[in-house]
């Protein structure tokens, strides 16, 4: 009897591994459906920055890219935003010094919701797109901003 109840155990241990693993592998396929390809770290749609650099508007060229791949996987058009949510616990620069270009559309300031960017993808449509985002050289007060760069 001891013997039967080892192998109900191991056959047990054995089914909840795989309902995790295949649950595991079926989430992170679900969410293939639009995905980005940043240069740093990626944690699901978005990417964490941890400090902005304070620049003249007309002195980003050397600032680093957030290089964005958005691709569609489904078999329809799709919506997608980008938006820049900064970390409340770690802020103390309001929107309004945030700046930000995408591609080569004009520079603007960060505005209150954060969306930055809104567009539609044509199935197994892919844009590629360039982000750079500073503090403006006119903020008075103390750099402290991080943030997310999101993907929905």
């Amino acid at each position: 009897m001891k013997k039967e109840n080892r192998y109900l155990i191991i056959e047990i241990i054995y089914t909840i591994l795989f309902l995790i693993c295949s649950t595991y592998i079926w989430f992170n396929h679900r969410k293939d459906s639009i995905y980005q390809n940043v240069n740093s770290t990626i944690i699901s749609n978005e990417l964490s920055f941890q400090s902005l650099e304070k620049r003249k508007d007309d002195d980003i060229s050397s600032l680093n890219n957030f290089s964005l791949n958005v691709k569609n996987t489904l078999n329809k058009e799709i919506e997608y935003k980008i938006i820049i949510i900064p970390n409340i616990l770690k802020n103390n620069v309001s929107n309004n010094y945030i700046k930000y270009k995408l591609n080569k559309n004009p520079i603007r300031s960060l505005n209150m919701d954060g969306i930055i960017y809104i567009d539609y993808l044509d199935v197994l449509e892919t844009k590629n797109m360039n982000l750079k985002i500073w503090i403006s050289d006119t903020y008075p007060g103390d750099l402290n901003f991080e943030g997310h760069i999101i993907v929905s």
